[in-house]
């Protein structure tokens, strides 16, 4: 029982310092190269014009997120702890990694899609209206 326990305890750990990793590096590295290529296609910056704008408040709230997921995760393992509630950790540790995983794909997704609106200025020039040519 124990050696569930230690597991449990494991799994919380592992996703508590996967939603960290996210929500520090993750999310430089996110945000480096989806403002990169927002700014490439309409010579602008994040805080410049609208649809930069946009992708790095998405960008931000997945930070947000994932730092907050990683403080719920530290409650849990302080909680954990001294109890011998496993099934209860391990499924908060299961949660947390499936959620964290879930926050990085959702909120870059988005921040992706957030500044491919045609009409917008630069639409015409930047790969989202190059693709639509492609699918279209």
């Amino acid at each position: 029982m124990k050696t569930l326990h230690v597991l449990a305890l494991v799994l919380v750990t592992v996703a508590t310092a996967t939603c960290l990793l996210l929500g520090t590096i993750g999310w430089v590295a996110v945000g480096f190269g989806v403002l990169t290529e927002c700014t490439n296609s309409y010579s602008c910056s994040a805080t410049s014009c609208s649809p930069c704008a946009r992708s790095g408040l998405w960008i931000n709230a997945g930070g947000l997120a994932q730092l907050l997921l990683a403080a719920t995760g530290v409650g849990v393992l302080i909680r954990g702890l001294p109890t011998r509630r496993t099934g209860r950790v391990a499924s908060a540790g299961a949660l947390l990694l499936v959620s964290s995983v879930l926050i990085v794909v959702g909120t870059t997704w988005q921040a992706e899609h957030s500044y491919c609106q045609p009409g917008s200025s630069g639409y015409r020039n930047s790969y989202c209206s190059t693709s639509d040519r492609e699918a279209g």
